[in-house]
């Protein structure tokens, strides 16, 4: 088969023009300012909600407009304009095999803002992705390419600033030797924990997780009292990182655990892989990251975290602590300018104690339970017999199981059970009892149908990290007479979403305009969406909790801004949708910027003067349109 005489051309050239610029060796040049001292705003690894930031976050003085240059020789391969995300972004490779972004830009040079400007007037859409022909926009080392912005995602003016591979994995700009940027300052420590993971596991005597302030001694942090504990522990450490001239709290690229001065864990965020991105929430203890907002580093590979740039000695990290034995940890946080410090502690190897002289923090009735991923922990607070070690009766379908009590907090008896052996409808102690809420067990790599009330759930194969146990319940709230669809934990990650089918029992609703939202407890709405099909709505989402349907027939509102041909649009609950302008009956191109609500004309060239009937159309994710007319 003879191939293409053009692509045979293209692709001569190519390799041509690669192997002669590979040649030269050219080093990467800063994108902004360069020669000068610049200042990061956010650095490789970042610990975000649901991803690690990728690239460098690079300062512009808190404006727009500054001049961004090309790194290195090469071509543009790949733009693209959204209104989230990367907001306005050029893709740039290069001979070695490297491709260079730059991320949220105010505008393209010329020749690329006429090329994107023409496909997006034939594609009649501002958010648009194109990849032109190689060479179409080639560039030198240190040409302008573009002008910074705060567009997309971005929370204030700054160039996202990424390097990637040849398999597009990101990697750490800041070990390109780029001298613009200034660091000193070492690693900061904040916090350490110590979490219990199986049931025989005590830290302190208990099974709970214990949080520890440290003591600072310049770049050296420790805690000053023996930590007890045993069986397996995970540790976890909450902590960020600070360059020159900058109070924002990065990212720590690496830490490296030592067990009594033996290497036994460590991790190095120096490459990703995006596909990976989201096991971010199995790197960071998920629970207290959606209970308190601190989000730690796991010491450890908790299951199902697929991320590859860990190295442990045994056991995943985990450590297991044997009775009368002492361990010496020491946790080293590298930055990429070589600045270190150190956390240091020691564990002490204990037998569980049965009693401890510890009240508990928290309002607990007679009996209670709380659900720590696999273990059940059944709270009672009197002893109804001289017997301390009165028996908990756990009832599992037509089965009674005894277990005693694993330890008491002064008068309050803490017994333990492990749900691999099976899920309690409910527990009795000293004639108490309560009914466990768990209505299924659902497992990784298996799909899982649970039937609640009025709602099916369904797990898919690929949406549990881990095994988790769910609650599932229907309630119509009195206090707004809305209809509550509860799927719990909200403290447990997913990989992917799940699927539900509801049947709503209220019968007036306007179908139409009515969607799925989840709510929290201060009454917000969040829109979901799905779609109905007779008297049911199906919906999916990646996250547990509440979820309701609201009508919303209440259209977007249009408000001209002060400045001419800019408009405010605005929605108070479904949120826009989409959003399209004509002049005298044809399309007209509006740029959108959601975080300013506001949209405003971007002529074609040439159009600038025209003048005639204009229309600016707006919907919202419910449906509801509004429709502004003007004369311009």
């Amino acid at each position: 088969m003879k191939l293409n005489k053009a692509f045979t051309l293209i692709f001569l050239s190519f390799y041509s023009f690669s192997k002669l610029l590979a040649q030269t060796d050219e080093t990467y040049l800063f994108p902004i300012n360069p020669g000068n001292k610049n200042y990061l705003a956010g650095t490789m690894g970042e610990l975000r909600s649901s991803h690690f930031h990728a690239g460098i976050d690079i300062k512009t003085g808190g404006q727009e407009g500054l001049p961004v240059y090309a790194t290195k020789r090469g071509y543009i391969s790949r733009i693209k304009v959204s209104t989230s995300g990367y907001g306005n972004a050029l893709y740039m490779l290069h001979p070695d095999g490297n491709t260079s972004v730059y991320a949220h830009l105010r505008e393209f040079s010329d020749e690329i803002a006429k090329y994107v400007r023409a496909a997006q007037y034939e594609n009649k859409t501002y958010e648009i992705e194109l990849f032109p022909d190689p060479y179409e926009f080639a560039f030198q080392r240190g040409d302008v390419i573009a002008k910074s912005g705060n567009t997309g995602g971005s929370t204030g003016p700054h160039l996202h600033f990424e390097i990637r591979d040849e398999q597009q994995r990101v990697l750490n700009p800041l070990h390109y030797g780029f001298d613009e940027i200034k660091d000193n300052i070492a690693p900061i420590a904040q916090r350490l924990a110590v979490r219990p993971i199986n049931i025989n596991s005590r830290v302190e005597n208990r099974f709970d997780r214990k949080d520890y302030y440290l003591s600072r001694y310049g770049v050296n942090y420790a805690i000053n009292d023996t930590i007890t504990a045993f069986g397996k522990i995970g540790i976890e450490l909450l902590g960020h990182d600070k360059l020159d001239g900058a109070a924002n709290q990065n990212g720590i690229s690496t830490i490296e655990v030592f067990v009594n001065d033996e290497k036994y864990h460590s991790q190095i965020i120096d490459v990703m892989s995006f596909s990976l991105m989201r096991d971010i929430i199995v790197h960071y203890p998920y629970d207290i990251k959606v209970n308190k907002g601190r989000t730690y580093h796991n010491l450890y590979v908790d299951n199902g975290n697929r991320l590859n740039f860990y190295e442990s000695k045994a056991n995943n990290g985990y450590l297991n602590i044997e009775a009368d034995s002492t361990y010496h940890v020491e946790i080293k946080m590298h930055d990429p300018y070589g600045n270190i410090s150190t956390v240091t502690l020691n564990i002490k190897g204990k037998a569980p104690a049965k009693q401890i002289k510890e009240r508990i923090d928290f309002e607990l009735d007679r009996i209670s339970y709380q659900v720590e991923k696999n273990i059940l922990k059944v709270f009672t607070r009197e002893n109804c017999e001289e017997d301390a070690n009165k028996e908990l009766s756990i009832y599992i379908n037509d089965s009674i199981k005894t277990v005693l009590p694993a330890y008491f907090l002064n008068n309050v008896a803490v017994y333990l059970w492990d749900l691999h052996e099976g899920i309690p409808t409910s527990v009795l102690s000293c004639n108490k009892g309560v009914n466990i809420s768990i209505n299924a067990r659902a497992i990784p790599h298996q799909a899982t149908v649970i039937n609640a009330e009025n709602f099916i759930v369904n797990f898919p194969q690929s949406a549990l990290y881990d095994t988790i146990y769910v609650s599932t319940a229907y309630e119509v709230r009195t206090q707004d007479s809305l209809e509550v669809f509860s799927i719990e934990p909200v403290t447990v990650p997913l990989k992917s979403s799940f699927y539900v089918s509801a049947s709503p029992q209220f019968s007036h609703y306007q179908k139409d305009k009515t969607h799925v939202y989840q709510t929290d407890d201060a009454g917000n709405f969040s829109f979901v969406g799905g779609s109905w099909s007779g008297e049911t709505i199906q919906f999916n989402h990646r996250s547990m909790g509440e979820f309701t349907l609201v009508t919303d027939d209440t259209p977007p509102v249009i408000r001209p801004a002060t400045e001419k041909n800019y408009y405010y649009i605005s929605d108070n609950l479904s949120g826009i949708a989409s959003y399209t302008a004509s002049l005298n009956g044809e399309w007209i191109m509006m740029r959108y910027e959601p975080k300013l609500r506001l949209v405003w004309i971007e002529w074609p060239e040439g159009m600038q003067n025209k003048r005639g009937s204009f229309e600016l159309k707006v919907k919202d994710n419910a449906g509801n349109e509004t429709i502004y007319t003007t004369k311009l």
